[in-house]
């Protein structure tokens, strides 16, 4: 007898417990849910973050314009062109002169060829011409060191190969640049270097391409 009022005991802490149980998991359904839709629509925020950059946003953000000012004091354009070319054929760097320019374009990728350096490019054509030009001729004349000069070439660059850099800029961001038909930075193996900088070209390897 007292086993079997032992067995009805049990029973009944189980069937109460598996209730208890069940009342729990009931009041938690909802919580849970809630928890869950709260984290998806973080979340598809984040998403819809990332996505909204495009191409124009960036461009406005890191892009310099014509006319912009510069640390060197002659304002943006393509006219300067030329005047870089042709300080890097007249330039004479000292030995230390060149370890400041190397030490200033080495970490900068050629965007016309972003497997190199823009401290050598692939090649001598206008786009790399331009850089060296102007980045010997703020170190010799006007005693820039290596950060300086990496900033105005930098800027120089985004200036003539914006479309480079956007692609770049959209890409850290998560945004596949290919969508919007952006360059790879491989206008040198693609037949570009006889084509303008707006083109995405070089500018060309001898007669500057305007």
């Amino acid at each position: 007898m007292a086993r079997r009022t032992h067995g009805r005991q049990e029973q009944q802490r189980r069937s109460s417990g598996w209730f208890t149980l069940r009342r729990v998991a009931l009041a938690a359904g909802p919580l849970l849910a809630i928890g869950l839709a709260v984290a998806g629509f973080v979340l598809l925020r984040e998403g819809e973050t990332v996505s909204a950059a495009t191409p124009e946003e960036v461009r406005q953000e890191i892009i310099p314009e014509d006319g912009d000012p510069t640390a060197y004091g002659l304002p943006l354009s393509l006219d300067n062109t030329q005047t870089f070319i042709d300080y890097y054929q007249t330039a004479s760097l000292t030995a230390d002169q060149e370890g400041v320019m190397e030490n200033a374009l080495l970490p900068l990728k050629a965007p016309c060829c972003d497997d190199n350096p823009m401290s050598t490019c692939c090649c001598d054509c206008n786009l790399a011409k331009s850089v060296w030009g102007l980045s010997g001729h703020l170190i010799a004349e006007e005693d820039f060191g290596a950060e300086q000069v990496r900033e105005s070439a930098l800027q120089w660059l985004r200036f003539i190969h914006s479309d480079y850099y956007v692609g770049q800029e959209l890409a850290d961001r998560g945004v596949n640049p290919d969508a919007y038909g952006l360059p790879k930075g491989d206008s040198c193996y693609t037949g570009r270097c006889e084509l303008p900088f707006g083109e995405s070209g070089c500018g060309g390897m001898g007669i500057l391409r305007e």
